[in-house]
């Protein structure tokens, strides 16, 4: 048996497995461009048995749900095959993006062939063009076509080739785009041009075919380079996991193993300030865990024996002993990762303008070529000026305009916004952050700063210390203990511990230091003072600040003597940001994994109702959230827990100092500023999708008098490719205003 069937009897196996399940991710290899993904799509959608289906070029993935009883896979992947793709079980990250990384390195070598190449067929064919010497007439103006010819041969038939297999393949589907439009042009022109090379001619065109070659398959390069992201989203989340677990050997001593050789019901031990690996039950001890990796919620929360505890919390306090629930691969945070590359997989890739309008322009160009052909046969018109007219038809029907008036903008707009701090991913993003109608925003680290600090320092009558001296005490007892509070004091209280200082003793809820020339520093919660003989009666703060604030109360030699008032507040800039995106139409709204009171309260200071706040949201609760909400929902967020929603939305947002995890879902990514910057991005993608439509609206405009003319015989195909140049300057002029506006 060769390789090449035991791998597909292996991808067949893999398959089987999962046909029951009746919803699985799988990959599909050898996608060429988006055209390819929807008339892949399509066909998979037709196909008996299958209740939906999206495919995302991306990615290279489908999310298919079918019907077990109706549909096998294998049939499935058979049909795949019949496109000249292959279907098989879902890749790792690291396969996916080495096959991006290829498929780059493949673009490149072939975009240097057809700039060289095209060049000097380009050269040639000018000097036939300008000619005024009668040299194009003369047997040396044949020589020189023959050899432009020639020199077209390496685009034609390295270059060329996939373009025109997927223009067949999207047309066979019915789903027609850039390529069929682009095949259908070079096919003409070198069509036609050979067959003026035969009549002893020199009337060639190989120029028009390299030309549309070599643009769009410089689209696609730009395209797939900036399609790498999206693969890098699940390996982003593993980073911010341990590789190796303490477990726990049948003396109880902890033993470093790799992860993923834990298995459920064996024990694992999480020392303080460890994240922990693996999801399952506190068996022994009680400690604060900082959640936010999950929740996004800022404070730690306390967990005891029986809780349940998931990994990537990182364990503030005490060392814990959990008996393992979830290995590696069912972990809540594997759940996560994978729900991701499913969102991008079911969203799929916008559909370019410029796929939409050749999707219209193919077959009134094929129609009108026919009847032109048949048209002047029937008038009686010699068979060169039959054939002249129809291939007229089809060389101005694939105006250059077309393939590029959404990459000039976009490269325009890309470009200026990069300069402001504003990424977008891909011409797609671009599309689709136009049209939002609808932008969510994560709270903590979003529209807040993302960590506390200290806002009021709250002196009790009776004590002599001043604000300085008690943020220096709370700063030396907090020292080397490592959660969002303490990282807050100590901050706020910038001070050396002093020598004789003893190393401050942990508790649940606060923690102990006999400071030299102070004695006994008490620092936590209410409660953990009068644990420890200290009364306190702890005011609460008045109105919203209730809400947004968290008190830290601190005694020293026995008695309370302040409270320190930590806020996370709000940036600077996002009430302003926030009433500028209302003003342009869009409806804004909360989206947190914190609780409601703090929610609402940022909600109040931007002016947002509470009935556009939902709060206490898991990361699976934003992104279903985000799929229930009509009309085009973007999704502006800075966490990992914040992954699957901006994976869900039209447009994900990652906000400045993002995660990697978010950076990585997000199709937009701003790399400084503040959430000004998202409406920034708003107001270009609305100016640089104005701008592609009066390209595209020039480009039919173009089409359909072109067309006219080229029907009755009133412009040859030279003329045609002189007026498609001409219409490719103007689409470049008019995009170039973008990168002159601010």
């Amino acid at each position: 048996m060769t390789k090449r069937q035991c791998d597909r009897e292996e991808v067949a196996e893999a398959l089987d497995a999962l046909q029951d399940d009746g919803q699985a991710l799988l990959s599909i290899d050898g996608l060429w461009c988006p055209s390819c993904a929807a008339a892949t799509e399509q066909v998979i959608q037709r196909t008996p048995g299958v209740i939906e289906a999206g495919v995302s070029f991306a990615t290279s993935t489908l999310v298919v749900h079918w019907d077990p009883r109706q549909l096998r896979l294998r049939e499935l992947a058979r049909r795949v095959a019949r496109l000249g793709y292959r279907l098989g079980p879902p890749l790792s990250a690291a396969e996916t993006l080495a096959r991006i990384d290829r498929h780059v390195e493949r673009l490149g070598i072939r975009l240097a062939i057809a700039a060289f190449f095209g060049m000097w067929t380009l050269v040639l064919s000018l000097v036939l063009y300008l000619d005024r010497g009668g040299v194009a007439a003369s047997a040396t103006g044949w020589w020189i076509a023959s050899v432009a010819g020639i020199l077209a041969v390496p685009v034609l038939a390295v270059v060329g080739l996939p373009i025109l297999l997927a223009g067949w393949r999207t047309l066979r589907t019915g789903v027609p785009g850039m390529d069929t439009l682009i095949g259908i042009g070079v096919t003409a022109a070198v069509g036609l041009s050979v067959w003026q090379l035969s009549q002893g001619s020199s009337r060639v065109y190989f120029d028009t075919a390299t030309m549309l070659v070599g643009l769009l398959t410089l689209g696609r390069f730009i395209e797939t380079r900036t399609l790498r992201h999206a693969t890098q989203a699940i390996d982003a989340l593993r980073d911010t996991l341990p590789e190796t677990a303490q477990r726990l050997d049948t003396a109880g001593q902890p033993v470093s193993v790799a992860a993923d050789r834990v298995v459920s019901g064996e024990r694992i031990r999480v020392a303080a300030g460890e994240r922990v690996p693996l999801d399952g039950v506190v068996l022994e001890g009680a400690s604060r865990l900082d959640r936010s990796v999950l929740t996004g919620e800022s404070l730690p929360a306390p967990v005891k024996s029986g809780d349940y505890v998931e990994a990537g919390c990182v364990n503030l306090s005490s060392a814990l002993t959990l008996v393992v629930d979830k290995p590696v691969g069912g972990r809540r945070i594997d759940r996560i990762g994978a729900r991701i590359a499913e969102a991008v997989g079911a969203k799929g890739d916008t559909q370019r303008l410029a796929d939409r309008v050749a999707r219209f322009i193919v077959p009134v160009a094929l129609g009108l070529s026919a009847l032109t052909l048949l048209g002047s046969f029937l008038a009686g018109l010699a068979l060169e000026e039959t054939l002249l007219r129809a291939v007229s038809v089809l060389v101005i029907a694939c105006p250059c305009a077309v393939g590029i008036a959404v990459p000039v903008a976009y490269v325009a707009v890309a470009s200026q916004a990069a300069r402001r701090g504003i990424l977008f991913r891909h011409p797609a993003a671009l599309e689709s952050m136009a049209g939002v109608n609808t932008l969510m925003f994560d709270k903590t680290g979003t529209l807040t700063e993302g960590q506390l600090a200290v806002d009021e320092v709250q002196l009790r009558a009776e004590t002599s210390l001043t604000s300085e001296e008690v943020l220096a005490l709370a700063a030396r007892a907090e020292r080397d203990v490592e959660h969002v509070i303490a990282r807050a004091l100590q901050a706020a209280g910038a001070l050396s511990p002093a020598a004789q200082d003893e190393a401050p003793q942990r508790f649940e809820r606060g923690v102990r230091l006999e400071a030299a020339g102070h004695g006994t520093v008490l620092v936590g919660s209410a409660d953990f003072l009068e644990s420890q003989g200290v009364a306190c009666q702890r005011e609460d703060a008045a109105g919203a600040a209730a809400a947004i604030r968290v008190g830290v109360e601190v005694a020293v030699a026995g008695r309370w003597v302040a409270t320190l008032w930590l806020a996370d507040r709000l940036r600077d800039d996002a009430a302003e940001a926030v009433a500028r995106l209302r003003r342009g139409g869009i409806e804004c709204a909360i989206v947190s994994g914190d609780a409601a009171p703090p929610s609402l309260a940022v909600a109040r200071e931007l002016g947002l109702p509470p009935s556009r706040v939902y709060a206490d949201c898991s990361p699976e609760g934003k992104a279903a959230i985000v799929r229930a909400t009509h009309g085009s929902v973007a999704f502006a967020g800075d966490g990992i827990n914040d992954g699957p929603a901006l994976a869900e939305a039209a447009v994900g947002i990652a906000v400045s100092d993002a995660a990697g995890p978010a950076m990585s879902a997000a199709s937009v990514a701003i790399a400084e500023g503040g959430v000004t910057r998202v409406a920034d991005a708003v107001a270009a993608a609305r100016r640089a999708y104005g701008v592609m439509r009066q390209n595209l609206v020039f480009a039919v405009i173009y089409n359909a008098v072109g067309l006219s003319l080229a029907a009755f015989g009133m412009i040859p195909p030279v003329v045609a490719v002189i007026a498609m140049a001409a219409s490719s300057l103007t689409v470049t002029a008019n995009a170039s205003r973008l990168a002159g506006e601010g």
